[in-house]
């Protein structure tokens, strides 16, 4: 016998919805490309500097990306329990959480910036063959501009674990017009020009150009800041007039 299907049911498109959540995955997604083609950008003005300054580059680059790595994991807790109080209209909560991760984040932010400090001498070692003697000169080059950017890495550990977070907890809040804004005024108005300028030959070379990084990262952490503390605290005052 024949199989009947039952119980079709068609659904109509919500389109106020999926323009909702086209417009924060769209405003996220440029946030990161901001980020990304910072980065991008950098490995490009180390590439005009010569190959010693690109390899340095890339070794301090991918070490500082391991260690972003767990900024990131905090940011993407600081949206899911930002979230979660914001549904449930605990603003207080909300921030108390917030500034758990965003504390939580300096401290691990500072070890890693203390390692990098520490052992910046030592960790561009591991990317490179001492043993070749052929390329013995080129290799303690990179190595010895590797180690300069490690400081640098070092110091903006810290801004971009703040920066990352805050960004965390602001996309929990929906909010992403504004911080997408600020990113790019912090990465591209900010960051870029100071690399382009300081990272030429005659001016800081491949230090320059992560001192350009630096200012980016820092002022996204300060502007990012600024408006989650300002709009939770608008949020508490409002729910409690």
């Amino acid at each position: 016998s024949a199989q009947v299907v039952k119980n079709i049911k068609f659904f109509i498109l919500d389109l106020p919805k999926m323009r909702k959540i086209i417009n924060l995955g769209s405003l996220t997604a440029m946030q990161m490309f901001f980020e990304v083609a910072i980065f991008t950008a950098a490995i490009w003005l180390s590439g005009l500097l010569g190959k010693n300054p690109q390899a340095a580059n890339q070794i301090a680059l991918n070490l500082s990306s391991m260690t972003f790595m767990v900024a990131m994991g905090l940011s993407v807790a600081a949206t899911i329990r930002v979230g979660n109080q914001k549904g449930l209209q605990n603003y207080k909560e909300l921030r108390r959480i917030a500034f758990s991760i965003f504390l939580l984040g300096i401290l691990l932010a500072t070890f890693f910036a203390l390692l990098f400090f520490v052992f910046h001498k030592s960790l561009p070692n591991m990317y490179v063959d001492l043993k070749d003697t052929v390329n013995y000169a080129d290799n303690m080059e990179v190595i010895s501009i590797a180690a300069k950017l490690l400081l640098a890495a070092a110091f903006f550990q810290i801004s971009d674990s703040i920066q990352i977070v805050f960004l965390g907890a602001l996309r929990g809040l929906q909010d992403v017009k504004v911080p997408t804004i600020l990113t790019f005024i912090s990465y591209w108005v900010v960051g870029f020009p100071v690399s382009y300028y300081y990272g030429k030959e005659e001016m800081y070379g491949s230090f320059g150009i992560w001192l350009g990084l630096l200012a980016g990262l820092s002022t996204a952490a300060i502007l990012l800041f600024i408006r989650f503390n300002t709009l939770t605290l608008k949020l508490i005052k409002e729910k409690q007039s």
